[in-house]
């Protein structure tokens, strides 16, 4: 009987290779110590190559990632340069407009001024006393140059370019202004004699004409050519039936042969009111209207005025 312990036995491992073709099958035999740690050597070797091919990814992402927030940097940079430049673009835009408002506001100013001293210069009984040394037209030349300054007025309040100016007051000023200035014709109708000198219908000779004809039928209506107060409505001589209206700053008109009377003496007439019908009474050769237009007291060419 053997005494002790018994001697162990080793273990191995075999892999056996068997060819395609006919041969001999080999036989390998290994001790298991080895054939583990052979095993193990192995899958160290495959972990170290995945972790150096994860390691491989990693670093090219971390370059891509680089290169992208440096492009990103470049990007923000000039988007920063551009918003920058826009910055002192709307700055200097700011700055141009604040100088429009303050021209376009001095402009007005001036406007105003022009408007106040012209009205107070031609208003009330100084116009009367001044028509002696004026020439009847400046009238008439002061009336369109003030019509193209109230055009001007109403073009800048109503424009869309964004500068704005108060010019309401003086607008309504000199709208209020001009419409006592005989401008409207006061009927419709064929112009026939003309302000000036005439052949006479009656006599035959030359006589001084101091108003306009207007030939038209009878019964026409006849127009207030401003506004203005009905300073007298009656027979007037040779006028026949006739309507004068006074529009202030020595400023009248006058309408004869009418063949019916609106208006009385005292009555506010606005421009366009409907005063008379024309008719043929008086000293007349057939139905017209003899408008006048009298500046202190002078008659004055009424084409002058007229529209």
């Amino acid at each position: 009987m053997i005494k002790g312990k018994l001697k162990k036995r080793k273990k191995y491992s075999s892999v056996m290779i068997i060819p395609h073709s006919q041969g001999e099958v080999k036989s390998l035999r290994f001790s298991s110590f080895y054939f583990k740690l052979a095993a193990m050597i192995g899958m160290l070797m495959i972990a170290v190559l995945c972790m150096g091919i994860q390691i491989r990814t990693i670093w090219k992402e971390n370059r891509e990632l680089k290169k992208s927030i440096s492009q990103l940097l470049e990007l923000t940079s000039q988007q920063k340069e551009l918003l920058d430049n826009k910055t002192l673009e709307l700055q200097a835009l700011k700055d141009q407009e604040r100088n429009i408002d303050k021209i376009m506001e001095e402009y007005a100013d001036k406007i105003r001024e022009i408007t106040e001293n012209y009205i107070s210069m031609n208003t009330g009984s100084s116009l009367a006393s001044r028509s002696g040394d004026r020439n009847p037209s400046s009238f008439s030349a002061d009336l369109a140059e003030l019509k193209k300054l109230l055009d001007s007025l109403s073009e800048i309040n109503s424009s869309g370019g964004g500068y704005k100016v108060d010019l309401s007051e003086a607008e309504e000023k000199l709208k209020k202004y001009l419409d006592t200035m005989p401008t409207l014709w006061p009927a419709s109708g064929r112009k026939n004699d003309s302000f000036g000198y005439r052949t006479d219908p009656f006599t035959g000779k030359k006589t001084f004409h101091e108003g306009l004809d207007i030939s038209t039928s009878s019964g026409t209506p006849i127009k207030a050519s401003a506004s203005g107060v009905v300073e007298f409505a009656g027979k007037k001589g040779g006028y026949g039936n006739c309507v004068i209206i006074n529009h202030g700053n020595g400023i009248k008109t006058l309408y004869a042969h009418a063949s019916k009377l609106l208006v009385e003496a005292g009555q506010q007439v606005q421009k366009g009111d409907e005063i008379a019908k024309v008719g043929s009474t008086g000293r007349s050769t057939g139905p017209h209207l003899h408008f006048e237009v009298l500046v202190g007291g002078t008659p004055v060419d009424p084409l002058e005025y007229l529209e």
